[in-house]
């Protein structure tokens, strides 16, 4: 049976349904497992469904950061012997800027089957309404916590935007975004286009591109602890 990737949310207690194919329904009324980020947040994904088992009956094993490399096998042994699995994170697509991708590789290898549902990305999300070039662009993930080290990242990385014509995004922890956008506001140049979007696909969702020198004119965007990204363009 094949291994499923599927989508979660960007934000918690709405209905899934604007935001997921109706491939997804189906496919879940068929799950034997879920990998899931954490236990609660496969659960309350579980709880979206209508599956063949109750939600509090199936089990969830975990993939995160904390995962070693000898755990795949073993995370994928329900699926070598014939039950339908899907990988889940807390929210977005698995395996974009969240772990997922070594047990995808092993499960590869494995000659297990595969099979991938679209849904909300906040780096694709974001890249659309940036206005920002879309031809190419790099995802570097995390920025770095220190402010010497990101403040060195955000001088190469604009350099190579400058040189690439490519967009650099990156994200922050959310309680590290205030942080973050003053790094840009000091390193970047005037000119260079800066993009935030944050709360995407909320009720509160903003997208706010700018070159360098308006964004020091204007008050700071309220993005401390929210789900943010960010993105820049140096023509």
């Amino acid at each position: 049976m094949p291994l499923l990737l599927l989508p979660n949310l960007l934000g918690e207690g709405r209905d899934h349904t604007p935001f997921f194919p109706p491939t997804v329904d189906q496919a879940m009324t068929e799950i034997d497992g879920l990998i899931a980020e954490s236990e609660g947040g496969g659960r309350s994904y579980l709880k979206r469904f209508k599956t063949k088992k109750k939600p509090h009956e199936i089990p969830i094993a975990l993939l995160n950061k904390h995962t070693s490399f000898k755990d795949l096998e073993f995370l994928l042994e329900p699926v070598q012997k014939g039950e339908t699995w899907g990988i889940v994170t807390d929210a977005g697509l698995p395996c974009l800027a969240d772990p997922g991708s070594a047990l995808i590789l092993r499960a590869k290898q494995m000659n297990i089957p595969i099979t991938a549902f679209v849904g909300p990305s906040s780096i694709f999300l974001a890249l659309m309404q940036s206005g920002l070039s879309g031809q190419h662009f790099t995802f570097h993930g995390y920025i770095s916590k220190g402010q010497e080290q990101r403040e060195k990242e955000l001088f190469h990385w604009e350099k190579n935007s400058r040189a690439l014509q490519e967009t650099q995004i990156f994200i922050e922890a959310p309680y590290r975004n205030v942080h973050t956008l003053k790094s840009c506001l000091e390193v970047l140049h005037e000119k260079t286009l800066l993009c935030v979007a944050w709360d995407l696909t909320l009720p509160s969702q903003e997208i706010k591109t700018l070159p360098l020198f308006l964004w020091r004119r204007q008050e700071l965007p309220s993005i401390e602890k929210k789900p943010a990204i960010f993105l820049f363009y140096a023509p």
